[in-house]
């Protein structure tokens, strides 16, 4: 019979070799059911698959004995509650619960969308070649083939998915006003407090120029049809065509970038036409990305930290870790627990709490690396079907002019 020396379990479950003897003593006093394995004057845990699931709930059950007498118990604000929706505060439950991540989309709500207009203020103000400089970039390069795109339509819808603050898009709604085609500008953001940035930027900008719409939206569940459907059913009168933008990193920052696609792909007419910039996967932007305001400050950035301000982690309770995971493909902001914490969460008469123990990782921001080949991939397996591509001159870039595919 095969079975475990004392070191392997101990080196496998975290756990010291007291522990191990412990085990076998109490199996051999009855206390424990576990199969054991003598071999001379020694005695071993053999290697069997009910030994396997055994060991498995001991370390689990005092993993929890463990955690409930030295977890640091935190308590939300009041102010989490009064800022997030019933379903919103669920699905943060849900992803603390079963992905260990807080959803990225949260953290631009109320001080949050300042915070991210701060750091656009900044990528803008630099000289060297960033998301934001590069999209005005790559949009300005390619403004005459889109505007081919366009000619034989009176008007164009443009539609802003994950709007932030708009800045990526002022120059193009400038030039879509100079040739009067601009009938409607559509913001979609799941921030209201991003919106009523966007808007006021919009106002601020065009003069009253530019009407604002500005709609709460999340790219993962919602479809934006509804906005359009009363163009898309004058269209033969108006002759009106939506340009749908997708820039920054809306979608190489979800879990499932499919699901956004989807989404996008599914709230789109025949004619409308989808632009997409993100970043590529490069050596470079494997090692850099910084997203506090000040270059090079290495603590958490305040676009990262909202839900755990609000959920009350001291920063004392965890490290961070920024870096590059070569098996998924994805640069990563997270945070590792040097205590074990228990969330207790209190909303409409209930409770619920979240346990994370000492040595868990959280997941505050994913950037998925993605070569332009692989987008291209991505877009086709989602029913797109590529016009046109460019990259900037470092290659980091890339703009991709997409229609829906027909049948």
């Amino acid at each position: 019979m095969l079975y475990f020396k004392h070191s392997e379990l101990a080196r496998q479950y975290n756990v010291s070799l007291r522990t191990v003897h412990n085990w076998i003593d109490a199996a051999k006093s009855g206390k424990l059911n576990l199969d054991l394995h003598p071999e001379g004057s020694k005695t071993y845990i053999a290697n069997t698959s009910r030994n396997l699931a055994a060991l498995a709930q001991l370390v689990e059950e005092r993993r929890k004995y463990r955690n409930t007498k030295a977890s640091k118990v935190v308590i939300p604000n009041p102010e989490f509650y009064q800022l997030f929706s019933d379903e919103q505060v669920y699905d943060i439950i849900t992803n603390l619960e079963i992905h260990h991540e807080i959803p990225r989309q949260y953290n631009y709500f109320d001080g949050g969308a300042k915070n991210w207009e701060w750091y656009i203020e900044r990528l803008a103000s630099e000289n060297t070649p960033n998301i934001l400089t590069s999209t005005i970039k790559l949009l300005a390069i390619n403004q005459n083939y889109i505007d081919s795109l366009i000619d034989d339509y009176s008007q164009v819808n443009v539609v802003d998915v994950g709007a932030g603050n708009a800045y990526p898009v002022k120059d193009f709604i400038a030039h879509m006003l100079k040739r009067k085609k601009l009938r409607r500008y559509i913001a979609l953001d799941i921030s209201p407090s991003m919106l009523k940035i966007a808007e006021r930027n919009i106002k601020d900008w065009f003069k009253g120029k530019v009407p604002f719409e500005g709609y709460q939206y999340d790219v993962n569940y919602d479809r934006f049809s509804s906005l359009l459907i009363s163009d898309y059913m004058k269209n033969e009168i108006s002759n009106t065509v939506n340009l749908v933008l997708l820039f920054g990193g809306t979608l190489s920052n979800m879990r499932y970038p499919d699901s956004g696609l989807k989404m996008i792909h599914d709230s789109m007419g025949i004619h409308d036409i989808l632009i997409h910039a993100t970043k590529l996967d490069t050596e470079a932007s494997r090692k850099y990305f910084d997203f506090n305001f000040k270059p090079g400050n290495s603590t958490l950035s305040p676009n990262h930290r909202l839900i755990f301000d609000l959920l009350n982690i001291d920063d004392s309770f965890y490290s961070i870790e920024m870096g590059y995971d070569s098996t998924i493909g994805q640069r990563f902001i997270r945070v590792r627990l040097k205590v074990a914490i228990a969330i207790r969460f209190t909303h409409n008469g209930g409770k619920r709490t979240v346990s994370l123990n000492k040595g868990d990782a959280i997941l505050l921001w994913r950037g998925i690396q993605n070569t332009p080949i692989g987008i291209m991939s991505q877009f086709q397996k989602n029913d797109f079907y590529l016009l046109h591509s460019s990259q900037t001159d470092d290659q980091e870039y890339l703009l991709t002019v997409s229609r829906v595919k027909r049948s």
